[in-house]
């Protein structure tokens, strides 16, 4: 993920298969971008409640611009596109939403994103990290706003008195958990009750759900290995009660943070800021206590593996009225010192990340800046996990964390949620590899 933005990875390697197709389709319908540059005009801007103040500290800095903010759920901005298609208007002209939603939006049938490239310099398009999955053959479709590398955080307070040692394999999870489930029943290692752990635990395994190879082909198969060394140490963990079936949000465990009985979770880098602070540990409670540890590897493994909880963009339509206007407002959300500075999340924009960084170490319940290892995961991300047109988070709720919630293990469920996948990523023109390539 931050490898230079120019640079062929897998992630690129599936974007580029997805609209090199989209690109020709769109060739032989004669279609074309519908820009325009009326500085007068004013912009609709989607974004999620988190990002409203973002949006409004642009206001406050340019308080001549003319922007229409609408809090609109992402998810619902692949079928609004078509929709706004099939009647000639409505679109919006920026949108705050996840790269691989932008690559749904960037197929021949929606056909929504501007590219970036003519008015973002290579200056400002070299300093960001990830923004691989933005770009492909030499278009820029989004500037990325923020990564979202799980690492693992942990209660130093809790560790140090238990006598425990943090881990560094997922081997040495497991037995912390067992350990933790014996020795201190009630206290728990993380979660699995909702679909970031599917990108916490199957991600961290490389397990193939979406990895993308050429021409649009995509690799599914939940009975690799490595989708079933995750299912068999999560099914131990659940047992053995020391992984909660609960998710992250989950009013039950929010109230066991609450009451400091989570000793670690994998989670993302804006777990930090967004939900100890204040959510898991409230105000003025638990100072120096909340440490972080680098993603954990299998022992079988040459290099670490990390997944990624969210990490989104800014993406500009292609009907966009207020050209300049769009671009400077995306461009500055995903850049200014004063919007992603102060920000929850880790900036994807390195000079950002820089002052971001002091942020978290004014944060007195870290026992030290946890920036470094942040830093760090960010290039651990798991490439062939692509942005694809098909949602296996909803498949793998549907499917794997609702046969926990029945008390069924996860390995039972992995036939399951391939049979689910597989007609999924067909009805999006994938041709579907299920033997490892």
């Amino acid at each position: 993920m931050t490898s230079a933005p120019h640079r062929r990875t897998p992630i690129v390697s599936g974007l580029l298969a997805l609209l090199t197709l989209a690109t020709l389709l769109l060739t032989a319908c004669g279609s074309s971008t519908s820009t325009g540059n009326d500085p007068n005009a004013p912009i609709t801007v989607w974004v999620d409640a988190t990002r409203q103040d973002a949006v409004k500290l642009y206001q406050k800095a340019h308080p001549t611009a003319k922007l229409n903010v609408q809090v609109v759920d992402r998810a619902l901005f692949p079928g609004k596109i078509l929709l706004f298609n099939n009647t000639g208007q409505g679109w919006p002209d920026v949108v705050f939403a996840e790269p691989n939603l932008v690559a749904q939006v960037a197929d021949s049938a929606h056909h929504f994103p501007l590219d970036l490239t003519p008015y973002v310099s290579s200056d400002i398009v070299n300093n960001f990290a990830g923004l691989a999955e933005c770009q492909f053959d030499g278009k820029l479709y989004c500037l990325r706003n923020d990564l979202a590398q799980n690492v693992v955080w942990y209660n130093k307070a809790l560790m140090d008195q238990f006598g425990y040692t943090v881990p560094t394999t997922w081997e040495d999870y497991q037995a912390l958990g067992l350990k933790v489930a014996k020795e201190h029943p009630g206290y728990t290692i993380g979660a699995f009750g909702d679909s970031q752990a599917l990108n916490v635990y199957l991600a961290g395994s490389n397990c193939p759900i979406k990895d993308v190879l050429a021409n649009s082909q995509v690799y599914i198969n939940t009975a690799d290995p490595n989708c079933a060394r995750a299912a068999s140490l999560v099914d131990t963990l659940i047992s053995a009660k020391a992984l909660s079936t609960k998710g992250p949000f989950d009013p039950d465990y929010v109230a066991a943070a609450n009451a400091n009985k989570v000793l670690m979770l994998v989670a993302a880098s804006w777990y930090g800021e967004y939900v100890f602070k204040g959510t898991y540990y409230k105000a003025g409670t638990q100072a120096g206590a909340l440490a972080v540890a680098p993603p954990l590897k299998w022992a079988a493994d040459s290099q670490t593996y990390t997944g990624g909880q969210g990490g989104a963009a800014w993406v500009v339509s292609n009907h966009v009225k207020n050209r300049t206007g769009a671009v400077d407002l995306v461009t500055w959300l995903a850049t200014s010192n004063d919007n992603q500075g102060a920000a929850p999340t880790y900036p994807a924009y390195k000079p950002a990340a820089a002052v971001w960084q002091s942020t978290l170490a004014s944060n007195p319940q870290y026992s030290t800046n946890p920036f470094p290892v942040l830093q760090q995961a960010a290039s651990d991300l798991y490439p062939a996990w692509a942005p694809v047109r098909y949602d296996p988070d909803t498949a793998f709720t549907n499917v794997v964390i609702a046969a926990v919630q029945k008390g069924q293990t996860v390995t039972s469920s992995l036939p399951d949620y391939q049979k689910a996948l597989v007609p999924l990523a067909q009805a999006q023109g994938y041709d579907v590899v299920t033997t490892k390539p």
